[in-house]
């Protein structure tokens, strides 16, 4: 309980995988909820907020998670669980050490998030309306274009006037959306639903208001769209970081796929903590940090594995006469390295005892083949033998 990293939770297994939930993804997600309706004369009603904050997020994350862990089964590899925190997701999988291996197990994520997309954007088309792809746009609003009679259709929160019977605004349509707030600021049109159909009525005119179905698929759309586009960022460690590494990895080795891609997560999360200053964005900033954390691990996972026995060479051999020396100081190992060491370890633990069930498995297997044939086995006693035998050789 004293390392807070720790303080995950297996809420339920599916596919063979167990799914852990961080507790800071539920403060944070308190929070954010929060902040979204503690403001003064605040205009969301608290369901659409806590749906929006935490539910349609954890099923996007979740699903994008699993797209990863099939991607590592697809390649013969195998996933061990998934956690969901406040940053988004990790995957934990064992796939074999080949760059087309990586990529697809990687690239299998935002896959997931092409997708939820198609499955919004052809649910909406059957409706007739063309989902909202602008990422800077307000959700809430969830503005969205209907082709059947080409008005633009928002949510309750906003406020889209025609001249009855036909696609023409009204007006004062331009008025309505140029409206600032007192500081001058140009506003997020966002209406209490009761005052919008107020000034629906003193403006005249049909408004244009979307189904609630269509508002959630268009919302759902956008969340796992604005993800996308986020993942595919090439800078380590995210999806796209990652993939970009498999690329350079192809091309030249593995060590400058790793240097080239934790050297643009550097720079892209120098840009990030940058931008998280300017907008007074505490949840950017983290994400920023761990990126430059993350950059760094993999810059010094690198550096240990130097030299043939793992030991630096690179201070020369003179390097091992230094016995008669105090030995230096240890760091003082932070909390974030005892949690990262900690679920190392048991990560290692879990994969020994896996290991043994599934030597203990296959000698079964054997033993069944050679009492009754290869064809006796089941259709997962099978692809079993095949996973495992790939990942030997691929070990020899």
């Amino acid at each position: 309980m004293r390392d807070p990293m720790s303080w995950a939770l297996t809420v339920f297994r599916a596919f063979g995988i167990p799914v852990r939930v961080h507790l800071l993804f539920i403060v944070v997600s308190l929070g954010l909820f929060l902040r979204q309706v503690g403001g003064k004369d605040n205009p969301l009603w608290w369901p659409d907020v806590l749906l929006f904050t935490a539910f349609v997020p954890f099923l996007v994350i979740l699903l994008h998670e699993f797209g990863h862990c099939f991607g590592a089964r697809y390649v013969d590899g195998d996933a061990k669980e998934v956690l969901i925190w406040p940053l988004g997701g990790l995957a934990s999988v064992d796939v074999p050490h080949t760059p087309r291996a990586n990529f697809i197990a990687t690239a299998a994520g935002p896959l997931v998030n092409v997708l939820i997309c198609g499955g919004c954007a052809f649910a909406l088309a059957l409706g007739g309306f063309l989902p909202n792809a602008n990422p800077l746009s307000n959700p809430y609003v969830s503005e969205m274009h209907r082709f059947t009679d080409a008005r633009t259709y928002t949510s309750e929160y906003g406020l889209k006037l025609y001249e009855p019977g036909t696609s023409r605004p009204i007006a004062k349509q331009e008025e309505i959306d140029k409206r600032v707030r007192g500081d001058g600021t140009r506003e997020n049109r966002v209406f209490k639903p009761e005052n919008a159909e107020q000034e629906a009525a003193s403006y005249g005119g049909e408004r244009a208001l979307a189904p609630a179905w269509a508002v959630w698929l268009n919302r759902t759309f956008w969340l796992s769209w604005v993800l996308l586009l986020f993942n595919l960022v090439p800078a380590y460690p995210l999806d796209g970081g990652r993939m970009f590494q498999c690329l350079v990895w192809a091309r030249s080795d593995y060590r400058r796929g790793v240097t080239v891609a934790a050297n643009t997560g550097y720079v892209v999360a120098v840009i990030f903590l940058i931008v998280s200053i300017a907008v007074n964005e505490a949840l950017f900033m983290g994400l920023a940090l761990f990126m430059l954390y993350e950059a760094s691990m993999a810059l010094h996972r690198l550096e240990a594995d130097d030299g043939p026995f793992g030991y630096d060479f690179s201070a020369g051999y003179t390097s091992l006469e230094k016995d008669d020396e105090p030995p230096p100081r240890p760091k003082k190992v932070g909390w974030f390295t005892r949690w990262r060491q900690a679920r190392r370890a048991k990560k290692l633990q879990r994969e020994i005892e896996e290991r043994v069930q599934e030597e203990q498995r296959m000698d079964q297997l054997l033993a069944k083949i050679a009492a009754s044939g290869k064809a006796s086995l089941t259709d997962d006693e099978k692809r079993f033998l095949e996973r495992v035998s790939a990942r030997k050789r691929n070990m020899s």
